[in-house]
């Protein structure tokens, strides 16, 4: 027996609950320890992103290392993961305690309904974000020499603000619509558009860092002399594989629900609790593997983030910097005797 758009049911007959928000979607009651492991992973991945967001928030709050333009957008996508671990997963814990209890199933289905509009809102500020940092990552390669032009603070503070309203298009139609029990074909229609939004953003992200990947390797030592700008374009080099791996990591996790929800429309298998819940709790580490990346590649961060915790950071390497040049190319050999002769200065490795 499946729900209408305004009923909330249990078929005790063999233990299945169906919420009127997710007409298509079963839970089985009777595999209720399920939902207790689930529910456990969640919390520690949870109070986890919590922390790491938060420390990589006020890190670059605090470091003037660390308040650059392109971290005015790590800010603010950092947020977003925070809300993820300040909201989704706690709904998504709440609702399998109260399955694992079988407590008051009419307050799952609400918390359900939260759930599904603070999803799709946080994943479009993400992919956004993420649309915007590649179009600065590009503008910072193949146009760095008028970036400072093109891109300025109060400009990235704009896109930054513009990321966060337009995610909420998506996101409150299909609430108010769920509310208010509109046809699902309508629903339907709405998250089509929208699915169109998206990947118009994933084809810009593609098309900016192909251009920052030309950028990088048609480069020639020969265009930039100064070994402090080259130097500063392995910088922009690094941030940019740095933001090109948070945006896979974003559709690698995002491609398990997505796989199973087309799935659904044909195979009922995939519309059980199971599939669902694993794939659901897949998406939400979304937002903790991105300050693990933070981490990962930047070592102001892993700095400033163990001085935050009050460990002391690691002792620094040191490289010629005439490394940097042949980061850049190794086709003009002439062109690097000349960097070589110079005297050699130590830098940071970052």
């Amino acid at each position: 027996m499946r729900p209408s758009n305004t009923a909330t049911t249990i078929n005790s007959s063999n233990s299945t609950f169906y919420c009127r928000y997710s007409p298509n979607l079963s839970w089985n009651l009777s595999d209720s320890h399920f939902h207790l492991i689930i529910a456990v992973m969640t919390l520690i991945a949870s109070l986890s992103t919590i922390l790491l967001n938060a420390l990589v928030i006020i890190a670059i709050k605090q470091r003037k290392e660390l308040q650059n333009l392109p971290h005015i957008l790590l800010s603010s996508l950092a947020v977003t993961d925070l809300l993820v671990g300040l909201t989704v997963m706690p709904l998504s814990i709440t609702v399998d305690v109260f399955i694992f209890l079988r407590l008051s199933f009419e307050h799952v289905c609400s918390l359900l309904l939260a759930s599904r509009c603070f999803g799709p809102f946080l994943f479009s500020a993400t992919l956004h974000h993420l649309t915007i940092i590649a179009w600065e990552r590009y503008v910072a390669i193949q146009k760095w020499m008028n970036y400072k032009i093109i891109v300025t603070k109060r400009r990235l503070k704009n896109l930054a603000t513009a990321a966060w309203l337009s995610a909420l298009l998506p996101s409150v139609p299909d609430f108010l619509m769920l509310v208010l029990g509109v046809d699902s074909r309508f629903l339907a229609a709405w998250l089509t558009v929208w699915s169109f939004v998206w990947t118009a953003c994933v084809i810009l992200i593609a098309y900016f860092y192909r251009k920052v990947y030309l950028g990088i390797r048609n480069l020639k030592t020969n265009e930039i002399s100064q070994v402090n700008a080259l130097m500063k374009l392995k910088r922009e080099s690094k941030v940019a594989v740095t933001t090109g791996l948070l945006t896979a990591v974003l559709i690698l996790s995002f491609l398990p629900i997505t796989v199973v929800a087309f799935l659904g429309n044909v195979f009922l298998v995939f519309n059980t609790n199971v599939a669902f819940r694993f794939t659901w709790a897949a998406t939400q580490l979304n937002s903790l593997l991105n300050p693990l990346l933070y981490w990962y590649r930047d070592r102001r961060f892993r700095i400033a983030i163990l001085k935050l915790v009050g460990m002391k950071s690691p002792p620094q390497k040191f490289q010629p910097a005439v490394d940097a040049a042949r980061f850049i190319t190794r086709k003009d050999p002439a062109e690097l005797n000349n960097i070589d002769n110079k005297p050699t200065m130590l830098v940071p490795q970052s």
